[in-house]
């Protein structure tokens, strides 16, 4: 066995070195290559869901912008006392039993009469939607930040490195693993 390896393992040990060096870097290329792969579905999907929650975001905007006209031509069409007390309905979903009373000064406005309860529970749910409202806003605002920083992120992960910069990495790593061969082969 042993004039085996002195007859034919030193001529054959750079071949075996060669093949080994050669299915380390093509099972090296392979893993990177199947990251990658698995990084642009990744990077795909992302980007579609993206896309849908922009759209849901659009379309969000487009029906309270509806809504919101629909109030302000309401607000804009109650020009007299009593049709402002007939939009109080439409704009509150809270009794209000908003009623006509006689004015204290005599050339005065009309004035309204309401429950109270049922006012300053309206007023109170006003301004915690007001509240909450603002803090939607900042956070609709960041997830834009969010949705574009994100599509960077994209733009840079389908950038592929140069052939040559691949094949300088590839170079390195069979470089280490023939040192390591070669060092192992000075110590046997």
């Amino acid at each position: 066995m042993i004039t085996w390896l002195e007859n034919y393992g030193k001529t054959h040990l750079f071949y075996i070195i060669l093949i080994a060096v050669g299915l380390f870097s093509f099972h090296a290329w392979q893993q990177e290559h199947d990251a990658r792969l698995l990084a642009e579905q990744t990077v795909k999907q992302t980007d579609a869901q993206v896309k849908t929650l922009q759209q849901q975001i659009v379309t969000n905007n487009t029906q309270a912008a509806a809504k919101v006209q629909v109030v302000t031509k309401i607000v804009h069409d109650a020009v007299t006392p009593a049709q402002q007390i007939a939009a109080v309905p439409q704009l509150s979903d809270v009794q209000l039993n908003a009623r006509e009373i006689p004015s204290l000064a005599p050339d005065g406005p009309p004035e309204v009469a309401v429950d109270l309860a049922p006012l300053v529970m309206e007023l109170g749910q006003c301004r915690q939607d007001s509240i909450n409202l603002g803090a939607c806003t900042q956070n609709y605002n960041a997830c834009q930040d969010i949705v574009k920083a994100r599509d960077g992120e994209i733009v840079v992960l389908k950038k592929k490195p140069n052939f040559f910069h691949r094949v300088v990495g590839v170079a390195k790593a069979v470089g280490v693993g023939i040192g390591i061969g070669l060092l192992l082969g000075a110590k046997v």
